[in-house]
């Protein structure tokens, strides 16, 4: 009865962190706190009553401490998910997404009989898997630092946990591939393409770079380039040789800025009915 009161106020704290964040981000953070939170609860649980019995401990170990533990594994994962990948470029960006599930199928291969044993309902290997006594005969997972401790761990406890949370990990990742196809396609659409010259363009995105207008300025100069040259359709060209073309230009060096001024003005003024 202790530990289901523990795991329904989990569920229910867990439920309106979910109802009230304003993002992903702000969603795994919360939740990662109170899994750890639930964690230290359980873990003293443990320590200060003893089980009953073998199946008790099993019980415990199999179906109590992994309700939390899973969502503790799926939102690091999410976190990690949503800071690390590319800011910038639907490839890069789809590549890191292909690389992460690529991680959670190595994760099960490498365990693909325990996978069978817990999704065949098997419980011979109950009291070798999930009871303290044999921690120590079978190697355990290195992943994240929760709560190490003999007198909170067996050998397959994490192991299950880890198979759970990414088993929530994967909708998420393929959902976000779905949504990046969908812009990535809608972006190969566009119609909108670039017609002035490609030095113009090489001075534009120098400039706009320089003065911080793309992702406050933090984006490389390679970045930018190839993602609005491929969204406006511009002729390949080499950045690096036109740009010191254009640093090497006799007249004025700025040529499209100043050209681009001088019209803007001819034509505010045309508008405003300002002779020459």
């Amino acid at each position: 009865m202790l530990y289901e009161a523990i795991l329904s106020n989990f569920e229910k704290d867990l439920n309106e962190i979910k109802s009230k964040s304003n993002s992903i981000l702000e969603e795994a953070h919360s939740v990662y706190e109170l899994c750890n939170d639930v964690l230290g609860i359980l873990k003293k649980s443990a320590e200060t009553n003893s089980f009953k019995n073998k199946a008790e401990e099993i019980h415990f170990f199999k179906n109590v401490k992994v309700e939390p533990m899973k969502y503790l594994v799926y939102y690091t994962e999410v976190r990690f998910c949503e800071l690390r990948m590319p800011k910038i470029g639907p490839k890069h960006q789809l590549q890191f997404l292909e690389e992460q599930l690529n991680k959670v199928n190595s994760f099960f291969n490498k365990y693909t009989e325990f996978l069978i044993y817990m999704e065949e309902g098997y419980t011979h290997l109950d009291k070798h898997y999930f009871t303290r006594k044999n921690t120590n005969n079978f190697p355990t997972i290195k992943s994240y630092p929760y709560f190490k401790d003999q007198k909170f761990n067996t050998s397959h406890d994490e192991i299950l946990a880890k198979i759970k949370g990414f088993g929530l990990y994967v909708p998420y990742l393929i959902k976000k591939k779905k949504e990046l196809q969908t812009t990535d396609n809608q972006a190969r659409n566009n119609t909108l393409k670039w017609t002035g010259t490609y030095a113009s363009f090489i001075e534009l995105i120098y400039g706009c770079q320089v003065m911080g207008y793309f992702n406050h300025g933090i984006l490389d100069i390679k970045t930018i380039l190839q993602e609005l040259g491929q969204f406006l359709d511009v002729p390949k060209g080499n950045p690096s040789r036109t740009y010191n073309e254009i640093k090497n230009r006799k007249s004025t060096r700025i040529k499209f800025f100043e050209e681009a001024g001088k019209k803007l003005l001819d034509k505010m003024d045309r508008e405003d009915g300002i002779e020459e």
